[in-house]
Formats: structure tokens, C-alpha cells, sequence
């Protein structure tokens, strides 16, 4: 054998280690911080309940609430790891590791009641709100726990590449191409692709980035050796039926990759997803919704919540600004009402204030009567009314920007995945200038599809900065003001989906 191929197969033992053993050192620290938290809950609960903060009758058993804690601590650990609480695949992305860590906990917690009743003497007898303070406590502390981790496999993971599976994408169609994108654009998805393999485009195409086509999906066993791939996405639509029919029917047990299925409408869709068993036949069963769930209980708690406490804060600014505008114009209505569409296409009137002048005016005359008009548009306080839009259930906090024509639409698809939630009052154009793409729909379309509660709150937190300093400098003097913020525009059309914009929802 070749010095070469000695070569190749020791990068390809050493790569596969070096992953095998990035994961086992992450299993590692979950067992041995899940442990800790459990002891960490009980021990809690123990001096909330039993030592004092809480009235409590019994003489304590000190020696026997420690050697529950310490059956606890395995039991806790055995339930976590029987619903995949050690199992990668449910690691790392979305909330269903937060749903496994719930249930094992509940399961931990009735186990432990069972061994209570079993092991229960006249000297002993537990107490149940100890237990129901350690049952909240375990969860809270795992849970918590299990996200700070989660954030720092994430910073590992665009920094420095541990926890990465390399992934062959068999299909280099739109769909393939778009499964590609995402994980480009974010490194934090432990997926890192190095090649497409395709029937129908020439080997060596340069598909997306720097991802070229690198073989055919016949070759898909070479290829994975040679390249050396942890998992080989199949794109279910865009390859030859007789490459899929071979491609599944030839994976083994022996295999040293992964092999996945995706649908192939990717790009299409951005409503969830549940994969569903009826009599062993796995389904897909698509969601009305795009949030559903937990994820759009958090969801409604944000908007109803927290919209409901910023719409009493704000409620005296609305007022002051009300008047003001009214007296300036008293012929002008002070809420302008634009027929936007929400989620799912449905039509409703969003509400902001009016800023524009009464009649046409002198420019150089503009720039000085108009100044209060420039300040509330400028500092984004024109759109305190679409506060009501929320709370109506038409908007929602953050999210896409409204649209207000659709019926010209060359891109549906584009268009059907941004109106899968609701517009929002503030939303992904507010972030830094390096978190952004050059097109706002990508940036748009990535917040939908990747939704979480976690991509709200820094947004809102943006939002809440940017106001503060636009304050600070429209205070400074009309000069920071850029002279765009004192011109009203009319809504523009949107080149890449044929739609018009409000352009009030833009700033």
C-alpha cells in the first residue's frame, strides 16, 4: 500500500477519534453537571424546607434525607439517560432536550416517591413538599444548566470547530443548496459541508460557497472515505430514483457515516415539522404554524406580556405625542392606517403615527417646522400605536416586516415562508451591521426559520439601544439627524419579491 493511502487512513482514524472523543468529553461533563444539580436541587429544598426557612413540625432526620439524596443523585441520572438525555441527536438544538430534561425529571421524582413508600419507618417519613421544591429545583438547575452549556458548544463550535460533523449533501438542487446555506451561515450548527455529491451536474461545479460537486452518489461509499463524512444528507427530490433506491437499500451497520433523509422542500417550507408513526409509518405531519407548541406559548407570553407592560409605560409618551401632533395639524388625522397582510396572507390595518406635513412646504422651511415630526420618526416613537396591533394579536413584538401588496408576487415561496408569522413591529434589521446580510429577506428568512425565544430578546434589547441613542442624538441638535429621516417617502417596491413595502415599517 501506498505511503499516501497510509496517510489518508490515518487522518480519516485520527478525524473520526477526534470527534468520537469531543463527544464523550461532552457526555462527560452533562452526567457529571446533571449530578450536581440534583444534589444541588435537594440539598436546596432540604434548607428551604426542612432546615428552617419553612416552618416544619417533625424532628429532621438528617441521616436519612442524606442517603435519599444520595439514591437520588443515580436515579435522576438513570432516567435522564432512558429518554435520550445523553443521545446527540437530541442535544444541542431546539427544545427537545428542555422536553427530555422535564420528563425525566418527573419520571425521577415518582421513582423516588415509589422508593419513599417502600423504605418509609416510624423514624422517617418524608416530607412532600420537600419533594415537589426538589422536583421544581432539579428541573430548573438542569435545565438552566444544560442551556449555558448549549451557549458554549456553540462559541467551541464557531471558534475553534470542536463538536462538527462533516456533512456529504447527496443532491444539488435548490433544496440541497439551501440546506447548505444554512449551515454555512452558521457555524454554531455542528454541521460543516464538504461536497455535494449529484447525477446531473458535472463534477467539480461549484455548487454554493466554496462546496463543489464531488462525485456521484454511486460512489457514495468511496467518497465518504476519502473525504472522510460523518453524515450524508439525502435530498429525497434530487436524485435519480435508482441513486436513492441504491443509496438506502446499501446502508449497513458497517457503514461509518450517518445517513439522513430530508423531505426536500427545505426552501418551501418554514411551518413545523413533527414526524408522525401511524402502525410503524412514519409520516410528516406539517403545522398550520411555523411557532407551535412551547416555543409559541413563550412566544405569546413575549408579546402579550411584555407588550401589554410597554404599552402602559409608554401610554403618557403616546399622549404628549398625540397632542402635539394634532395641535401642529389640526386638519391632519393623527394615526395613519395602512392595509398591511399578517400571518398567512390575512389582511389587517396597522396603526403609526402621523408625521406627515399638512400641504407641501419649502424644503429649507421643513427642515426647521417640522422638527418635533423629524424627532418622533427619526427615534422610531411613530410606531408606539402598532403596540395595540399586538396586543390585537395582528403583530407581533418582533418579526418579519409587514407587507403591504402581494397580490404581483414572482417569489411565492419566499413570500408564503415570511408570511408564516406574524410582521413585527421591530425585527432582524435592527441587529449590528455583522450580524446582517446584504439582503434583508435572507436575514428575514433566517429568523423565521430558525425561530427561537432566544433570537427575540437580544433583538428587542437592539431595539431598545437604538432608540436611546437616536434620542441622544436628535437631542444633540437637528444636525444629527440624518436630512432622510426629515423626508416622508412613499412605499417602494421590493425588486427580489415584486412587493410593495410600507415604508414605515422599514425604520
Amino acid at each position: 500500500m501506498k505511503t499516501s493511502q497510509f496517510g489518508d487512513i490515518r487522518r480519516i482514524v485520527t478525524e473520526r477519534s477526534r470527534l468520537a472523543h469531543e463527544w464523550r468529553i461532552l457526555m462527560l461533563v452533562l452526567i457529571v453537571a446533571d449530578a450536581l444539580c440534583v444534589l444541588g436541587a435537594l440539598a436546596l429544598a432540604y434548607v428551604v424546607r426542612i432546615d428552617g426557612l419553612l416552618e416544619y413540625g417533625p424532628t429532621p432526620n438528617y441521616a436519612a434525607y442524606s442517603a435519599l439524596m444520595v439514591v437520588a443523585i443515580p436515579v435522576f441520572l438513570t432516567c435522564f439517560a432512558l429518554v435520550g438525555l445523553y443521545t446527540p441527536d437530541n442535544l444541542l438544538g431546539g427544545i427537545v432536550e428542555y422536553k427530555q430534561v422535564a420528563k425525566g425529571g418527573t419520571v425521577g421524582l415518582m421513582l423516588l416517591v415509589v422508593y419513599t413508600v417502600f423504605t418509609r419507618n416510624e423514624n422517617f417519613d418524608v416530607s412532600r413538599l420537600w419533594l415537589v421544591l426538589s422536583w421544581v429545583l432539579t428541573l430548573g438547575f438542569v435545565g438552566v444548566t444544560r442551556f449555558f452549556i448549549r451557549r458554549l458548544v456553540y462559541a467551541l463550535r464557531a471558534s475553534r470547530g470542536v463538536l462538527t460533523s462533516r456533512a456529504m449533501i447527496v443532491g444539488a438542487n435548490d433544496q440541497g443548496v439551501a440546506i447548505a446555506e444554512q449551515w454555512m451561515r452558521t457555524p454554531a450548527s455542528g454541521m460543516r459541508v464538504i461536497g455535494f455529491l449529484d447525477d446531473f451536474k458535472a463534477v467539480g461545479t461549484n455548487v454554493v460557497g466554496n462546496a463543489k460537486v464531488i462525485g456521484r452518489p454511486s460512489a457514495l461509499d468511496q467518497l465518504s472515505r476519502e473525504y472522510n463524512a460523518d453524515e450524508i444528507i439525502v435530498v429525497s427530490t434530487a436524485v435519480a430514483w435508482e441513486s436513492f433506491g441504491e443509496i438506502v437499500t446499501a446502508n449497513g451497520a458497517n457503514k461509518d457515516y450517518v445517513l439522513r433523509l430530508s423531505p426536500g422542500f427545505y426552501d418551501l417550507l418554514t411551518t413545523g415539522v413533527a414526524v408522525t408513526n401511524k402502525t410503524f409509518v412514519p409520516l410528516l405531519t406539517i403545522h398550520e404554524n411555523r411557532i407551535v407548541g412551547v416555543d409559541a406559548v413563550l412566544k405569546w407570553l413575549l408579546d402579550y406580556g411584555l407588550g401589554t407592560l410597554l404599552a402602559i409605560i409608554t401610554l403618557p409618551v403616546s399622549i404628549v405625542i398625540a397632542l402635539a401632533l394634532k395641535l401642529r395639524n389640526p386638519d391632519m388625522p393623527v394615526i395613519r392606517r395602512y392595509q398591511m397582510n399578517g400571518r398567512g396572507g390575512a389582511a389587517f390595518t396597522m396603526h403609526q403615527f402621523n408625521t406627515s406635513p399638512a400641504t407641501p412646504v419649502h424644503a429649507d422651511v421643513a427642515r426647521h417646522s417640522r422638527r418635533f415630526e423629524r424627532f418622533v420618526r427619526f427615534t422610531g416613537l411613530h410606531k408606539l400605536p402598532q403596540l395595540m396591533d399586538v396586543l390585537a394579536g395582528k403583530m407581533s413584538l418582533v418579526g418579519p416586516r409587514p407587507r403591504a401588496d402581494v397580490n404581483h408576487v414572482t417569489d411565492m415561496h419566499t413570500m408564503h415562508n415570511l408570511l408564516a408569522v406574524k410582521p413585527g413591529v421591530v425585527g432582524p434589521w435592527v441587529r449590528k451591521d455583522h450580524l446582517r446580510s446584504p439582503d434583508p429577506e435572507t436575514d428575514e428568512l433566517n429568523y423565521v426559520r430558525n425561530w427561537q425565544i432566544w433570537l427575540d430578546l437580544p433583538i428587542l434589547f437592539e431595539a431598545m439601544i437604538m432608540l436611546f441613542v437616536r434620542m441622544g442624538r436628535a437631542f444633540r441638535g437637528a444636525a444629527a439627524m440624518p436630512v432622510a429621516a426629515e423626508q416622508e417617502r412613499s412605499p417602494r417596491r421590493n425588486p427580489k419579491l415584486n412587493t410593495t413595502l410600507s415604508e414605515d415599517a422599514l425604520h
